[in-house]
């Protein structure tokens, strides 16, 4: 570390800057343990040459986001950044002033001003950190504070009685996407908690993909406010996970298993102590259910259960089947989660208060505690409460005694299914002074009094899901019943309000502060309470086994193993947009940053026979008239210091043309791949470059559109399409809520982009002067076309310009988009009804006039590919004078290379193949004005084959 670095240092870790300097390891040490953090996002202010960033991450699993007030400072922080090999994976680099840092809010970890950040305002540095985060502006130290109204997803089904009604006041609509994060599929069965700003997620034995096995038997804990894994830990093969066997605290998770119930530090994954049931009063040492209530402990611990083994299907279909989950599964009795002994424990002392015991076991399905009471059942045999301060029985109903009850409650319903659910899953809930008997086992609800066990009503609905609120006890129906989901009454029955919607299948439905969230026939479906409708989440839908789990002011979908038709996977964290405007409008003084002279532009000749752009033109046809040689070898190889994912190429004026995820521009030599410049923008790109009239176009994951000079990689000018500065974690990358996806079309001198992830964070369109960057005409509406559920078009992919008409992959809810070119005009009609039926796919195609959708969604990736015939590839040929071009890999070749081969367009006679070093990106062929070959690898290289032997 150089004399300024240690200076600055010193001035962050020392309470004296006049103290003598303290060795750079020493002062790196330092630094870390006082903001209290090794993983996560840490904020540099005014970090230039980002000389602390690249300290930080090497001694310590941070990603860095470095802010830097001027131009000139963020491209030296970029070139040094990318020179360490960590720009755009470790280590993010942003310019503008620190009034406004570019991260969502609760974003960050910690938050660093050094020495000479100007303006780092408090409340600034307060909005981007999460609750408990830590900053450092100078001499001062802030700690973020736990805000008012928040609530922890505590137990399995929330909180101990098995009511699935969240207390948390923020987690309001509408919605801002927080973060989305791997794993983007998960294995069965699965339980999840959350407190103190951490998810944990419990990962089971069955993957019927091979994309799910990583998680197999897995607990990862992640941070609930941008998606950071914090740590893994194996669990034990052979446990069915799906039961409350999990339990969160803001400093201790809860893990139960065969054994005992660990204590964890929920910060760490370290185990602190454990509490080993006594055999004497158990029989046996399995946990088979917990809750924590009132600074209690309490167990059904029992005998050994019969492990379940693994169940790997390796399938590569769409779902799967009922019919082959696992063994245990199969089989047609249940047999998990059953004892003779519950226990009540002080968790600090581990000594055993009070014990019961039955004859005939216990379901874990049946237990729930609330209100310094506990309910345990046997179906069809005895219903029990006992105080939970002494163990000591109040009622006992049984079959013999009361027969009339358990003829109410009705038979006990074997199996399971798509509708009703997991034969996992409970079947006894409390909710206050009524229990419910509805899941599954049942064919209808039944409540019965809490404070005497005796009926009170039944409901003669099958599979319906309840959630008791403050108000009302709301039931769900199941697929295809839109009668069925009703307020009522929780002491009588009564039907006090019908809804026009239903669940599709059996995922279950969880309360927020102001709405019920649930699967829709497509995505997800929130039923708005103060209206009476469902506004419907297109991009994602909950996991069957948990929902949509609501803690801490915020809202998450965790990874399912379905194929369902829809355009985000993984852990999807949504927050309240609070005021934020969605369809606010641009202003060029305000969006547009030109450089020096920006009309001023190097000569670059063009020809007609150029790949000025994606798949060639801006209808994306991937032809040209030039003709390729009949014998070809490879004339230059491009490597870059560190591995990217590319762009595929476009040529233009001599010269190659492409960027990557480490979001930098590159220019090469078509001639011989040397570079001739590089360039920088803020984040990931997808699309190469367009290049137009002597200048490169290109779009950012930063969410700004670059127009650079074609000749010499200077920046003409930049143009945000974001409405805010508003990073997130999008599967580790810091993206903007509004990244530039589409890439920048070209034609007759106006660039066309549109910007956006999920269309409920809202889409802008843009057509600018490409010359000047200025605005030509904008939409910021139309991924609200409905606008009640704020669904519509969602930036997933292609642009395309045909008639007239720019056509954009759209996601789920409307794809292919399509706009009046002149104007911006969105010309698709709103969507309606639950259903999210538009192609998924990135890629836009033209045939006989018809604009289509294909492929996988733009989020996917080949490690966790979408297995459904709707988003196969279609095989990508180049189309030349004389020939087909295409890659493929050979399946049947030694090592299954991936190889290029040219066809004779006419017969389809080989006119000769190659082998590639490596994977091409999708597209990733282009062909220049000489007949030139250049192909991307999905490693960052580019390789280049001109007439040779």
């Amino acid at each position: 570390m150089n004399k300024s670095l240690s200076i600055a240092v010193l001035c962050l870790v020392s309470a004296s800057a006049s103290a003598a300097a303290p060795a750079a390891e020493r002062g790196k040490a330092a630094l870390l343990d006082r903001l209290g953090v090794t993983r996560g996002i840490c904020v540099l202010l005014e970090d230039k040459e980002c000389r602390l960033a690249l300290e930080i991450v090497r001694g310590s699993d941070l990603t860095v986001f470095v802010q830097l007030a001027r131009s000139e400072d963020a491209e030296s922080a970029r070139r040094a950044a990318e020179a360490a090999g960590v720009l755009g994976t470790r280590v993010y680099v942003d310019e503008g002033k620190p009034t406004r840092i570019h991260l969502a809010d609760n974003a960050a970890d910690a938050v660093v001003a050094l020495g000479d950040s100007p303006g780092a305002a408090k409340e600034e540095v307060l909005r981007v950190l999460r609750p408990e985060g830590k900053a450092i502006l100078g001499q001062t130290e802030l700690v973020k504070p736990v805000p008012e109204g928040v609530d922890d997803w505590s137990h399995h089904y929330h909180s101990p009685d098995n009511n699935t009604q969240s207390a948390d006041r923020l987690a309001r609509a509408p919605y801002l996407t927080q973060f989305v994060a791997e794993p983007r599929y998960g294995p069965a069965p699965q339980t999840a908690v959350a407190s103190g700003g951490r998810i944990f997620m419990a990962f089971g034995h069955v993957a019927w993909h091979e994309r799910e096995e990583p998680c197999l038997n897995t607990l990862i804990a992640m941070n609930g406010f941008n998606g950071t894994v914090l740590w893994k830990r194996a669990l034990k093969p052979g446990i069915m996970v799906d039961r409350s066997t999990m339990i969160a605290t803001p400093t201790t998770l809860y893990l139960a298993d065969d054994a005992s119930c660990k204590l964890i530090d929920a910060a760490t994954g370290q185990v602190k102590d454990e509490i080993v049931a006594p055999t004497d009063l158990t029989g046996g040492t399995f946990w088979k259910w917990m809750a924590l209530d009132g600074g209690v402990l309490y167990a059904l611990v029992g005998k050994e259960e019969p492990a379940d083994p693994d169940a790997k299907w390796r399938s590569t279909n769409h779902g799967w089947p009922w019919g082959g989950i696992s063994k245990g599964y199969n089989q047609q009795e249940y047999a998990w989660g059953f004892a003779q002994t519950l226990l009540a424990i002080d968790p600090k002392t581990k000594k055993v208060l009070w014990h019961h015991k039955e004859e005939q076991p216990i379901d874990a399905r049946a237990m729930c505690v609330k209100g310094g009471r506990a309910y345990l059942c046997n179906f069809g045999q005895y219903l029990v409460c006992l105080d939970a301060k002494n163990g000591k029985e109040i009622w006992r109903r049984t079959a013999e005694k009361d027969a009339d009850l358990f003829k109410s409650i009705g038979p006990y319903r074997p199996g399971h299914g798509y509708v009703g659910g997991w034969k996992s899953t409970v079947y006894l809930k409390c909710g206050g002074k009524a229990l419910y008997f509805v899941g599954p086992q049942v064919n209808w609800l039944t409540a019965v009094s809490a404070d005497e066990g005796k009926l009170l009503w039944t409901y003669p609905r099958k599979d319906v899901q309840v959630v008791v609120r403050d108000d009302a006890l709301y039931t769900i129906g199941p697929e295809g019943t839109p009668g069925d989901t009703h307020k009522l009454d929780p002491l009588s029955g009564k039907v006090l309000a019908t809804y026009e919607v239903f669940r599709r299948a059996c995922t279950r439905v969880t309360g927020g502060p102001d709405g019920l969230l649930f699967r829709a026939p497509g995505g997800s479906v929130r039923l708005d309470l103060a209206s009476g409708k469902p506004q419907w989440i297109s991009p994602m839908r909950p996991s069957c086994h948990v929902g949509v789990v609501i803690a801490g002011g915020h809202l998450y979908w965790l990874p399912w193993t379905c194929d369902c038709n829809l355009q985000m996977y993984g852990v999807i964290c949504c927050g309240p947009s609070g005021d934020f405007k969605f369809d606010q409008q641009a202003r060029d003084e305000e969006r547009l940053e030109t450089g020096a002279d920006p009309g001023r532009i190097a000569q670059f000749e063009q020809s007609p026979a150029d790949w000025p752009t994606y798949r060639a033109g801006s209808a994306r046809g991937a032809q040209t008239e030039v003709a390729i040689p009949g014998k070809v070898g490879l004339l230059w190889q491009f490597t870059p210091k560190a591995q990217f994912e590319p762009t595929a190429p476009v040529a233009a004026g001599g010269m190659v043309f492409l960027s990557g995820s480490d979001g930098i521009v590159r220019a090469l030599d078509a001639a011989t791949g040397q570079s001739k410049w590089t360039a920088y923008t803020g984040g990931p790109v997808r699309y190469p470059p367009t290049v137009s009239a002597g200048r490169a176009l290109v779009g950012s994951g930063d969410g700004w559109a670059y127009a650079f000079e074609a000749a010499t990689g200077r920046r003409l000018w930049r143009f945000r399409a974001a409405p805010v500065e508003r990073r997130i974690s999008v599967y580790g990358t810091l993206l903007s809520t509004w990244p530039v996806s589409s890439g920048v079309l070209v034609e007759n001198g106006v660039a066309y982009l549109a910007a956006g992830i999920n269309n409920f964070d809202g889409t802008c369109v843009y057509a600018l002067d490409a010359a000047t960057g200025r605005i030509k005409w904008q939409n910021n509406d139309s991924g609200h076309l409905d606008g009640f559920s704020s669904r519509g078009v969602a930036a997933q992919g292609d642009l395309l310009l045909y008639d007239g008409k720019l056509h954009l992959a759209g996601g789920t809810a409307v794809s292919p988009a399509m706009y009046d070119a002149s104007d911006g005009k969105c010309l698709n009609q709103a969507p309606s009804g639950g259903a999210c039926n538009a192609p998924r796919g990135r890629e836009l195609q033209l045939s006989k006039g018809r604009v289509t959708v294909s492929g996988q969604p733009l989020y996917s990736n080949a490690r966790n590919p979408v297995f459904d015939k709707s988003v196969l590839w279609d095989a990508p040929v180049v189309v030349t004078k004389n020939a087909n071009v295409t890659y493929a890999q050979d399946k049947t070749g030694e090592g299954q290379p991936w190889v290029l081969t040219a066809k004779d367009p006419s017969g389809g006679k080989e006119m000769w193949t190659l082998k590639l070093p490596g994977e091409p990106v999708r597209w990733g062929l282009a062909v220049d004005r000489t007949g030139r070959i250049i192909v991307s690898l999905q490693d960052g290289r580019v390789v280049c084959y001109a007439e040779g032997k």
